[in-house]
């Protein structure tokens, strides 16, 4: 009988080449972070009155789209029971958690008054009719999930070090309740994981004369809900491909190419629903012009389907190198198209000019996500969050 070893930090050495690189990285983004706080968004952004979010609002909403992957696997091996695909839930986990939390960096960032990001909270600040309002609070109170998902995670590592014998033992009573307890978060995680990714689509449905006819819809908001889906498979198994490849472990293709036979399934049904969309607006006419607009919708549709095509094969769903880039190409699909709808999209009145990001906008958003890799990276070594194959063994 086959499986899993139970997951356990990956011994390597951490400074490599690939992370110096990313501390690099890392480390201009900061100083571009520092520069926007202290000077502000007028002197570090080429924002105005007519583009007043850009491309930190791109990689909010791409952040939030890619962590997908999260609720997805949490709903497949905790909610419909398909225990085989486990060794998968952590390492999509913690990218979930860390893909939430720089979109709030991002987010950070974007606002003018940063400072007053809390107050969302209070209820005397609650509006029932803004989607922004329902995004925020869905927002923080599944990155609270996420965290709390991770608990075991932390106690995990400690459970049985002799060097923390204080801290081993809270942590083996922590980890016991939380066992008795994390499947109540983990449904509520994927309730409002719908909500607000449907949201996020919603917010352009209210501005029908700023959005391009082949993005605007009336059910936008089922468009991102459903993308969100289908490249939360995707995202899983790039995710264990990576960490594959940056640990210099064998990757489990087994798992991996039984998992790719959803991509199609529900990648599909995305798709059918925004042809279909696009039939019925008869939005299609658009294509005939020879606009940046069409020459992304192109790019956006091409990174969908031509992956979708290939994934059928089974060559494909075996080979590591395959796989790892049909599945890249699917998560780039979905952030162009969010960087479609939020930018190029966006057709705002009384503008002879468009918006293009400034290098402090640029600096901060690769920046940001260097430290995401990087982070996941030291959380891989530190916690047990990756499981290797053991030897087959008999009794």
């Amino acid at each position: 009988m086959s499986g899993h070893d139970e997951p356990r930090p990956v011994n390597g050495r951490l400074l490599t080449r690939g992370i110096w690189g990313l501390l690099i990285l890392t480390g201009f983004g900061i100083c571009f972070g520092a520069y926007r706080f202290a000077f502000g968004l007028a002197a570090s952004t080429n924002l105005d009155q007519q583009y007043p979010w850009g491309l930190w609002i791109i990689a909010d909403v791409s952040f939030i789209a890619l962590a997908a992957g999260g609720f997805t696997m949490a709903a497949v091996v905790h909610v419909f029971h398909r225990e085989h695909f486990h060794a998968l839930a952590r390492p999509v986990l913690v990218a979930a958690m860390l893909g939430y939390s720089f979109a709030v960096v991002a987010l950070l960032a974007d606002l003018g008054r940063y400072y007053n990001i809390w107050r969302p909270i209070l209820p005397s600040c609650w509006q029932g009719n803004s989607a922004l309002f329902e995004v925020g609070m869905c927002v923080m109170c599944y990155m609270t999930v996420l965290y709390i998902e991770f608990v075991p995670v932390f106690c995990e590592r400690f459970i049985g070090d002799l060097r923390f014998p204080q801290l081993s033992r809270i942590c083996r009573a922590v980890n016991q309740t939380a066992d008795k307890v994390m499947f109540v978060f983990i449904v509520i995680g994927v309730g409002i994981s719908f909500l607000h990714q449907s949201s996020l689509g919603h917010i352009m449905v209210l501005v029908p004369s700023k959005l391009h006819p082949l993005w605007y819809s009336p059910i936008l908001s089922l468009l991102f809900l459903m993308s969100a889906i289908a490249v939360g498979f995707p995202t899983a198994i790039f995710v264990s491909v990576y960490s594959s490849w940056a640990m210099k472990l064998k990757p489990d293709m087994t798992m991996l190419s039984s998992l790719a036979k959803y991509v199609p399934f529900f990648g599909s049904i995305y798709l059918a629903l925004k042809i279909g969309d696009m039939l019925i607006r008869g939005s299609y006419v658009h294509l005939t012009e020879a606009t940046i607009q069409t020459f992304m919708f192109v790019v956006e549709m091409l990174l969908w389907i031509v992956p979708l095509v290939l994934i059928l094969a089974r060559r494909v769903r075996h080979s590591p190198r395959w796989l790892g880039l049909t599945t890249l190409a699917l998560m780039l699909s979905v952030v162009v198209n969010r960087a479609n709808v939020y930018w190029i999209g966006y057709q705002p009145p009384r503008t002879n000019k468009m918006y293009f990001p400034s290098l402090a906008e640029w600096g901060v958003t690769i920046g940001a996500i260097a430290a995401l890799i990087l982070i996941w990276r030291i959380i891989a070594t530190v916690f047990p969050i990756i499981s290797r194959p053991q030897r087959v063994r008999t009794a």
